[in-house]
């Protein structure tokens, strides 16, 4: 590992219902960041996360277990929390010393139970918060209903940074920030970028003036800057998302299929 000062160390807590797909995620991370060279499975009790003999048993996380990796000349340290509200006091207590948090919704159920009670410790705690929506590939999948499920109990500060789209029978993110399509092959990893088809266009720019509004909303200079131009350049936006999620006023959507490893690395550049 090399040596980072404190700017290039991000610390952010994994955190959501059980089932959500958190130890997954992490895994992927990892594998991605190539400190794996093959993932481990819930299944084959072969995670990095959830070593201990109970978790393999009941092939479910139970205890808060910190990991790292480096990816783009930053350190990443990871808190894999539990799911289950048996555990509150494991999540809040990873929430409360990380910097940041990540609340994963599973898009087969959108918002549940289990997320709501520990909104309520991000919420007490004011930790910038970004959801990512997982296993947006499933074939009971509905990515519409769970980022509606998440604008409904957060608000409209919930913001789409990124949605899924099929295109040609392979799994596409268009992500509105970067204004490109992400195109997976069937093993995930890496993906083609292309650009937005048009077919996508219309929906894009929508989702992407939204953004480039609420970015704005974060800095007197950025609203400034909105009015004379009427948009942002990308860094721009990130300047604004940042200081919006430093308020906890703004809340980045994110998606991915941790389990088949798409926009996993999209994500940790982000974070």
């Amino acid at each position: 590992m090399n040596n980072f000062d404190d700017k290039h160390i991000k610390n952010v807590a994994f955190v959501g219902a059980h089932k959500s797909g958190k130890t997954t995620l992490v895994e992927t991370m990892l594998f991605e960041a190539g400190l794996l060279n093959r993932r481990g499975t819930i299944e084959g009790k072969n995670t990095v996360s959830d070593y201990h003999e109970i978790e393999k048993e009941r092939e479910m996380t139970v205890f808060s277990t910190p990991v790292h990796t480096e990816w783009r000349n930053y350190k990443i340290n990871i808190i894999d929390t539990p799911g289950l509200d048996d555990f509150i006091g494991e999540i809040a207590s990873a929430m409360r010393v990380t910097d940041s948090v990540a609340v994963v919704i599973n898009a087969q159920h959108g918002v549940e139970v289990g997320t709501e009670i520990i909104w309520n410790y991000t919420d007490r705690y004011r930790k910038p918060t970004l959801f990512v929506i997982n296993q947006i590939d499933h074939p009971k999948a509905n990515f519409e209903e769970s980022y509606q499920s998440v604008v409904n109990q957060y608000g409209k500060n919930a913001i789409l940074i990124q949605y899924p789209l099929m295109e040609d029978g392979q799994q596409c993110i268009i992500d509105v920030l970067k204004m490109k399509m992400y195109k997976f092959g069937p093993e995930g990893g890496k993906p083609e970028k292309l650009a937005i088809p048009d077919s996508e266009k219309d929906r894009a720019d929508t989702l992407h003036n939204e953004l480039v509004e609420k970015a704005a909303e974060n800095e007197e200079e950025l609203m400034e800057l909105f009015f004379d131009k009427g948009t942002l350049s990308e860094d721009e936006m990130r300047q604004g998302i940042k200081l919006g999620m430093k308020n906890h006023d703004l809340f980045p959507v994110f998606c991915v299929s941790a389990l088949n490893d798409m926009g996993t690395g999209r994500l940790m550049g982000f974070i």
